[in-house]
């Protein structure tokens, strides 16, 4: 009976620690999304993006909105591949 008592109490413990983790996990997400967000709204200016195609003028912000929107799928994707067995 001592035993699985425990093996209760660890199973509690990893699960606070898996859920500590994982609320620091999302504040640090918040924090950088913030800043992210602050750095690309200071940033209105047109700028001239050359691309594969061409070259465009458009403002620096949706420059910035889409390299993060971009740079976040990959590293959602990257992060699935890398916890599948």
């Amino acid at each position: 009976m001592m035993r699985s008592m425990s093996s209760a109490s660890k199973s509690d413990d990893t699960t606070d620690d898996r859920s500590g983790r994982e609320r620091s996990r999302r504040i640090a997400i918040g924090i950088l999304a913030a800043v992210a967000l602050l750095f690309a709204v200071l940033n209105f200016e047109d700028v001239k993006v050359d691309l594969l195609f061409g070259s465009v003028t458009m403002p620096l912000v949706i420059v910035i909105a889409g390299c993060l929107l971009i740079g976040g799928l990959i590293g959602a994707y990257v992060g699935r591949r890398g916890r599948r067995p």
